[in-house]
Protein backbone atom coordinates (compact mmCIF):
# COMPACT_ATOMS: atom_id res chain seq x y z
CA UNK A 1 0.00 0.00 0.00
CA UNK A 2 2.82 2.36 0.89
CA UNK A 3 4.58 1.65 -2.41
CA UNK A 4 1.35 2.35 -4.31
CA UNK A 5 0.90 5.70 -2.56
CA UNK A 6 4.45 6.79 -3.32
CA UNK A 7 4.11 5.74 -6.96
CA UNK A 8 0.90 7.72 -7.39
CA UNK A 9 2.35 10.86 -5.83
CA UNK A 10 5.59 10.60 -7.80
CA UNK A 11 3.63 10.27 -11.04
CA UNK A 12 1.68 13.43 -10.19
CA UNK A 13 4.92 15.40 -10.06
CA UNK A 14 5.80 14.65 -13.69
CA UNK A 15 3.55 17.23 -15.36
CA UNK A 16 5.01 20.11 -17.34
CA UNK A 17 7.85 21.98 -15.64
CA UNK A 18 7.84 21.36 -11.89
CA UNK A 19 9.36 23.37 -9.06
CA UNK A 20 12.50 21.96 -7.48
CA UNK A 21 11.88 21.15 -3.82
CA UNK A 22 15.04 21.89 -1.84
CA UNK A 23 16.73 19.00 -0.06
CA UNK A 24 13.89 16.47 -0.19
CA UNK A 25 14.39 13.53 2.12
CA UNK A 26 14.30 10.98 -0.70
CA UNK A 27 17.28 12.61 -2.48
CA UNK A 28 19.77 11.73 0.23
CA UNK A 29 22.23 8.87 0.03
CA UNK A 30 20.97 5.47 1.22
CA UNK A 31 23.18 5.58 4.31
CA UNK A 32 21.66 8.91 5.28
CA UNK A 33 18.20 7.38 5.03
CA UNK A 34 18.95 4.91 7.76
CA UNK A 35 20.44 2.18 5.56
CA UNK A 36 23.72 0.45 6.40
CA UNK A 37 26.37 -0.32 3.83
CA UNK A 38 27.29 -4.00 3.63
CA UNK A 39 30.03 -4.85 6.12
CA UNK A 40 30.18 -8.58 5.58
CA UNK A 41 28.32 -11.16 7.66
CA UNK A 42 24.66 -11.18 8.65
CA UNK A 43 23.49 -8.54 11.12
CA UNK A 44 22.01 -9.57 14.43
CA UNK A 45 18.21 -9.92 14.60
CA UNK A 46 17.92 -7.04 17.05
CA UNK A 47 19.99 -4.76 14.84
CA UNK A 48 17.86 -5.63 11.81
CA UNK A 49 14.63 -4.87 13.66
CA UNK A 50 16.05 -1.54 14.82
CA UNK A 51 17.08 -0.59 11.31
CA UNK A 52 13.69 -1.59 9.91
CA UNK A 53 11.96 0.51 12.55
CA UNK A 54 14.17 3.48 11.65
CA UNK A 55 13.44 3.04 7.95
CA UNK A 56 9.72 2.82 8.70
CA UNK A 57 9.84 6.13 10.55
CA UNK A 58 11.81 7.68 7.70
CA UNK A 59 9.25 6.47 5.17
CA UNK A 60 6.44 7.92 7.27
CA UNK A 61 8.18 11.29 7.15
CA UNK A 62 8.72 11.08 3.39
CA UNK A 63 5.07 10.15 2.81
CA UNK A 64 3.90 13.06 4.96
CA UNK A 65 6.24 15.38 3.07
CA UNK A 66 4.89 14.25 -0.30
CA UNK A 67 1.29 14.72 0.82
CA UNK A 68 2.11 18.32 1.71
CA UNK A 69 4.30 19.03 -1.33
CA UNK A 70 1.72 17.89 -3.89
CA UNK A 71 -1.57 19.79 -3.63
CA UNK A 72 -4.78 17.87 -4.18
CA UNK A 73 -6.26 17.82 -7.66
CA UNK A 74 -8.06 21.07 -8.37
CA UNK A 75 -11.76 20.89 -9.10
CA UNK A 76 -12.31 21.73 -12.78
CA UNK A 77 -15.96 22.59 -12.06
CA UNK A 78 -15.05 25.13 -9.38
CA UNK A 79 -14.40 28.84 -9.98
CA UNK A 80 -11.29 30.11 -8.20
CA UNK A 81 -10.84 33.80 -7.42
CA UNK A 82 -7.29 34.16 -8.78
CA UNK A 83 -6.56 37.88 -8.36
CA UNK A 84 -5.05 40.34 -10.79
CA UNK A 85 -2.33 41.94 -8.68
CA UNK A 86 -0.12 45.03 -8.85
CA UNK A 87 2.60 44.41 -11.40
CA UNK A 88 0.60 41.85 -13.41
CA UNK A 89 0.74 42.59 -17.12
CA UNK A 90 -2.43 42.44 -19.18
CA UNK A 91 -1.88 41.17 -22.71
CA UNK A 92 -4.76 41.60 -25.10
CA UNK A 93 -7.89 43.68 -24.52
CA UNK A 94 -7.66 45.83 -21.40
CA UNK A 95 -11.25 44.90 -20.52
CA UNK A 96 -12.42 41.48 -21.64
CA UNK A 97 -15.14 39.04 -20.69
CA UNK A 98 -12.67 36.16 -20.70
CA UNK A 99 -9.54 36.40 -18.55
CA UNK A 100 -6.86 33.74 -18.86
CA UNK A 101 -4.43 33.65 -15.95
CA UNK A 102 -1.38 31.84 -17.26
CA UNK A 103 1.30 30.44 -14.95
CA UNK A 104 4.51 30.18 -16.93
CA UNK A 105 8.27 30.57 -17.03
CA UNK A 106 10.48 31.52 -19.97
CA UNK A 107 12.93 28.65 -19.49
CA UNK A 108 10.17 26.02 -19.39
CA UNK A 109 10.01 24.19 -22.75
CA UNK A 110 6.37 23.23 -22.22
CA UNK A 111 5.51 26.92 -21.84
CA UNK A 112 7.40 27.64 -25.07
CA UNK A 113 5.28 25.00 -26.78
CA UNK A 114 2.07 26.73 -25.63
CA UNK A 115 3.15 30.28 -26.56
CA UNK A 116 1.90 30.09 -30.19
CA UNK A 117 -1.48 28.82 -28.99
CA UNK A 118 -1.84 31.78 -26.65
CA UNK A 119 -1.00 34.20 -29.47
CA UNK A 120 -3.56 32.50 -31.72
CA UNK A 121 -6.21 32.86 -29.03
CA UNK A 122 -5.58 36.59 -28.78
CA UNK A 123 -5.80 36.90 -32.56
CA UNK A 124 -9.08 34.95 -32.63
CA UNK A 125 -10.67 37.00 -29.83
CA UNK A 126 -9.11 40.49 -30.04
CA UNK A 127 -11.89 42.14 -28.01
CA UNK A 128 -12.98 39.34 -25.72
CA UNK A 129 -9.84 37.65 -24.35
CA UNK A 130 -7.01 38.95 -22.22
CA UNK A 131 -4.09 37.02 -20.78
CA UNK A 132 -2.64 37.82 -17.36
CA UNK A 133 0.80 36.22 -17.03
CA UNK A 134 1.92 35.13 -13.57
CA UNK A 135 5.46 33.93 -13.16
CA UNK A 136 6.61 30.80 -11.38
CA UNK A 137 10.34 30.19 -11.03
CA UNK A 138 11.06 26.61 -11.98
CA UNK A 139 14.66 26.81 -13.16
CA UNK A 140 15.93 29.11 -10.42
CA UNK A 141 17.92 32.32 -10.80
CA UNK A 142 18.59 32.03 -14.57
CA UNK A 143 14.84 32.32 -15.21
CA UNK A 144 14.36 35.44 -13.06
CA UNK A 145 15.52 38.23 -15.44
CA UNK A 146 13.05 37.24 -18.17
CA UNK A 147 10.21 37.24 -15.66
CA UNK A 148 11.25 40.63 -14.33
CA UNK A 149 11.42 41.92 -17.90
CA UNK A 150 7.68 41.35 -18.36
CA UNK A 151 6.92 43.43 -15.28
CA UNK A 152 9.35 46.15 -16.35
CA UNK A 153 8.12 46.21 -19.97
CA UNK A 154 4.52 46.48 -18.75
CA UNK A 155 5.45 49.75 -17.05
CA UNK A 156 6.21 51.09 -20.54
CA UNK A 157 3.11 49.54 -22.10
CA UNK A 158 5.19 46.97 -23.96
CA UNK A 159 4.47 43.67 -22.20
CA UNK A 160 3.15 41.96 -25.32
CA UNK A 161 6.10 43.01 -27.45
CA UNK A 162 8.58 41.94 -24.79
CA UNK A 163 6.90 38.58 -24.32
CA UNK A 164 7.06 37.77 -28.04
CA UNK A 165 10.71 38.82 -28.18
CA UNK A 166 11.62 36.68 -25.18
CA UNK A 167 10.04 33.56 -26.67
CA UNK A 168 11.79 34.17 -29.99
CA UNK A 169 15.20 34.94 -28.52
CA UNK A 170 15.27 32.26 -25.82
CA UNK A 171 13.79 29.51 -28.02
CA UNK A 172 15.04 30.32 -31.56
CA UNK A 173 14.86 26.67 -32.64
CA UNK A 174 11.57 25.92 -30.92
CA UNK A 175 11.11 24.15 -27.56
CA UNK A 176 14.00 21.72 -28.07
CA UNK A 177 16.82 23.83 -26.68
CA UNK A 178 16.89 27.13 -24.77
CA UNK A 179 19.40 29.86 -25.59
CA UNK A 180 19.99 30.78 -21.95
CA UNK A 181 22.46 33.50 -22.86
CA UNK A 182 19.48 35.42 -24.26
CA UNK A 183 17.68 35.31 -20.91
CA UNK A 184 20.19 37.47 -19.02
CA UNK A 185 19.43 41.06 -18.01
CA UNK A 186 22.09 42.48 -20.36
CA UNK A 187 20.87 40.42 -23.33
CA UNK A 188 17.25 41.43 -22.70
CA UNK A 189 18.20 45.11 -22.52
CA UNK A 190 20.05 44.78 -25.84
CA UNK A 191 16.98 43.68 -27.77
CA UNK A 192 14.59 46.00 -25.92
CA UNK A 193 15.38 49.15 -27.93
CA UNK A 194 14.04 47.86 -31.28
CA UNK A 195 10.75 47.20 -29.49
CA UNK A 196 10.41 50.85 -28.59
CA UNK A 197 11.43 50.18 -24.99
CA UNK A 198 13.80 52.43 -23.05
CA UNK A 199 16.52 49.91 -22.19
CA UNK A 200 18.00 51.84 -19.28
CA UNK A 201 14.60 52.31 -17.65
CA UNK A 202 13.82 48.65 -18.30
CA UNK A 203 16.97 47.53 -16.44
CA UNK A 204 16.26 49.94 -13.60
CA UNK A 205 12.72 48.63 -13.20
CA UNK A 206 13.89 45.01 -13.41
CA UNK A 207 16.21 45.69 -10.47
CA UNK A 208 13.70 47.88 -8.66
CA UNK A 209 11.60 46.92 -5.64
CA UNK A 210 8.23 46.82 -7.43
CA UNK A 211 9.15 44.20 -10.02
CA UNK A 212 11.20 42.24 -7.50
CA UNK A 213 8.18 42.15 -5.19
CA UNK A 214 5.91 41.17 -8.09
CA UNK A 215 8.10 38.20 -9.00
CA UNK A 216 7.89 36.83 -5.46
CA UNK A 217 4.19 37.57 -5.02
CA UNK A 218 3.34 36.00 -8.35
CA UNK A 219 4.82 32.67 -7.28
CA UNK A 220 3.15 32.81 -3.88
CA UNK A 221 -0.26 33.46 -5.41
CA UNK A 222 0.09 30.57 -7.83
CA UNK A 223 1.11 28.19 -5.03
CA UNK A 224 -1.78 29.40 -2.92
CA UNK A 225 -4.18 28.36 -5.67
CA UNK A 226 -2.63 24.94 -6.05
CA UNK A 227 -0.28 25.53 -8.99
CA UNK A 228 2.89 23.45 -8.73
CA UNK A 229 4.11 23.52 -12.33
CA UNK A 230 4.04 25.36 -15.62
CA UNK A 231 2.24 25.98 -17.85
CA UNK A 232 -1.03 26.13 -15.94
CA UNK A 233 -4.19 28.01 -16.87
CA UNK A 234 -7.25 29.46 -15.18
CA UNK A 235 -9.90 30.69 -17.63
CA UNK A 236 -12.36 32.94 -15.80
CA UNK A 237 -11.26 31.18 -12.63
CA UNK A 238 -11.71 27.64 -13.94
CA UNK A 239 -8.78 25.23 -14.13
CA UNK A 240 -8.21 24.27 -17.76
CA UNK A 241 -6.08 21.36 -18.95
CA UNK A 242 -6.52 21.92 -22.68
CA UNK A 243 -3.47 21.39 -24.83
CA UNK A 244 -4.46 22.65 -28.28
CA UNK A 245 -6.13 25.67 -29.84
CA UNK A 246 -9.46 23.96 -30.53
CA UNK A 247 -9.79 22.86 -26.91
CA UNK A 248 -8.98 26.33 -25.61
CA UNK A 249 -11.45 27.92 -28.03
CA UNK A 250 -14.19 25.59 -26.84
CA UNK A 251 -13.64 26.76 -23.25
CA UNK A 252 -13.45 30.43 -24.29
CA UNK A 253 -16.68 30.14 -26.31
CA UNK A 254 -18.48 28.58 -23.35
CA UNK A 255 -17.25 31.32 -21.01
CA UNK A 256 -18.24 34.03 -23.48
CA UNK A 257 -21.75 32.63 -23.63
CA UNK A 258 -22.02 32.77 -19.84
CA UNK A 259 -20.54 36.28 -19.71
CA UNK A 260 -22.85 37.64 -22.41
CA UNK A 261 -25.87 36.22 -20.61
CA UNK A 262 -24.81 37.88 -17.34
CA UNK A 263 -25.54 41.40 -18.50
CA UNK A 264 -22.27 42.62 -16.97
CA UNK A 265 -19.90 44.82 -18.90
CA UNK A 266 -16.47 43.58 -19.94
CA UNK A 267 -14.88 46.05 -17.53
CA UNK A 268 -16.84 44.66 -14.56
CA UNK A 269 -17.12 40.99 -15.42
CA UNK A 270 -13.98 39.50 -13.88
CA UNK A 271 -14.36 41.41 -10.63
CA UNK A 272 -18.08 40.82 -10.13
CA UNK A 273 -18.58 37.37 -11.65
CA UNK A 274 -15.25 35.73 -10.80
CA UNK A 275 -13.48 37.46 -7.91
CA UNK A 276 -16.56 38.41 -5.89
CA UNK A 277 -18.27 35.03 -6.28
CA UNK A 278 -15.35 32.65 -6.77
CA UNK A 279 -13.72 30.40 -4.21
CA UNK A 280 -11.07 32.46 -2.45
CA UNK A 281 -8.47 29.73 -2.12
CA UNK A 282 -7.86 26.37 -3.70
CA UNK A 283 -5.61 24.70 -1.15
CA UNK A 284 -3.51 25.53 1.87
CA UNK A 285 -0.40 27.57 1.15
CA UNK A 286 2.49 25.40 0.04
CA UNK A 287 4.93 24.40 2.81
CA UNK A 288 7.66 25.87 0.59
CA UNK A 289 6.04 29.29 0.59
CA UNK A 290 7.72 31.57 3.11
Amino acid sequence: MRKVLLSIVAAALVVGCQQDKKDPAWSRAPAEQGGVAPQGGAPARGDTDARLAKLEKRLDKITAFLRQAVPPELDTTQTYAVPIEPGDAIIGAKDAKVTIVEAYEFLCPYCAMMAPTMEQLLEAYPNDVRIVPKYMLIHGAPAAPSGLAICAAAKQGKASEMQKALWQKIWPQGPQSAARDQATADAIAAYAAPLGINAEQLKADMAGPECQAWLQQSGRTLQKFGVGGTPSFFINGKVVKAGDLASFKAVVDAELKIANASGLSAADYYQKAILDKGKKEAVMISPFDE
